[in-house]
């Protein structure tokens, strides 16, 4: 009977050290691109800022090259989210965000996922989108430049009245927000003064530079997404690693008690043995 139990702590044992060896890899690769994420997330926040804080001050002037004036076209949604599971509430908290925003919307919106869980959700609900797409782990400028081209002719052929992103906003490792925000936003901006230096002429650097500057802003939303992504997976594959240690030991310990129980009963045993053939 000992022996059974034994032999089915063992067998639990071997399940959950192959847990410990699956978490512990996948804790290994999310630090991995959770660190190249980072590094590349705050270098290039520094130059979305400054993108950001042209588009403020001439939001006038930019919103014109885009021709964004048609109020009864439907809202365009960029719905971000991760392309894997395995990360916690990520994904569920950021899809529930958007099932709300769905609800209250009158017109049937223009919507573009990115990352195989939104489209894997709008799937399966039977929700309509016009295109799904997949980046990398670590996203490049070139994926969401293509993205930001398929918007741009909508806007310019009136489909669209507006562009809103949905996207898990990074705050730290242990939390994300979901959060709407507007790519463009229609009022005529802040007034700044000569903060900003023009070559040859505003014109005709905010002409050359529209395309570039919004494809950033998304670019930095994507990354923020793909960094989130990261640091969930991370969190959880930490947890689930020191959760199978702890009860790895704990089987352990399981097991030596009862071979150390059928140990003692064994030498009880024998020296009962003993003593009655001296008694004899």
């Amino acid at each position: 009977m000992i022996r059974g139990r034994v032999d089915n702590l063992k067998k639990k044992l071997q399940v959950i050290r192959s847990t410990r060896k699956t978490t512990l890899a996948m804790k290994t690769a999310s630090t991995v691109k959770y660190s190249r994420l980072s590094g590349l997330y705050s270098s290039y926040e520094k130059y979305e800022k400054q993108c950001s804080r042209l588009y403020e001050t001439y939001r006038k002037e930019f919103n014109s090259v885009f021709c964004l004036n048609n109020a009864d076209a439907p809202i365009c949604y960029i719905v971000m989210a991760a392309n894997k599971g395995m990360c916690g509430a990520f994904n569920a908290e950021l899809l529930s965000f958007f099932d709300g925003i769905l609800e209250k919307e009158k017109k049937t919106p223009v919507i573009f996922t990115c990352g195989k869980k939104v489209r894997e959700h709008f799937q399966s609900n039977g929700i309509p989108y016009k295109k799904a797409y997949i980046f990398n782990d670590v996203p490049s400028y070139s994926e969401v430049s293509e993205l930001f081209k398929e918007i741009r002719s909508l806007m310019k052929e009136g489909s669209v009245s507006s562009v809103r992103m949905v996207y898990p906003e990074y705050i730290n490792m242990i939390k994300q927000e979901p959060v709407l925000c507007d790519l463009f936003t229609i009022d005529e901006g802040k007034d700044e003064g000569d903060n900003f230096i023009f070559v040859p002429d505003k014109d005709t650097v905010i002409n050359n530079t529209a395309e570039k500057t919004f494809t950033s802003i998304m670019y930095k939303k994507i990354l923020e997404t793909a960094l989130g992504a990261q640091a969930a997976t991370l969190t959880t594959m930490r947890s689930a690693y020191d959760t199978a240690c702890e009860y790895s030991t704990q089987l352990e310990t399981q097991i030596n008690r009862i071979r150390q129980s059928q140990v003692t009963a064994d030498v009880i045993e024998i020296s009962a043995e003993y003593s009655m053939k001296g008694e004899k």
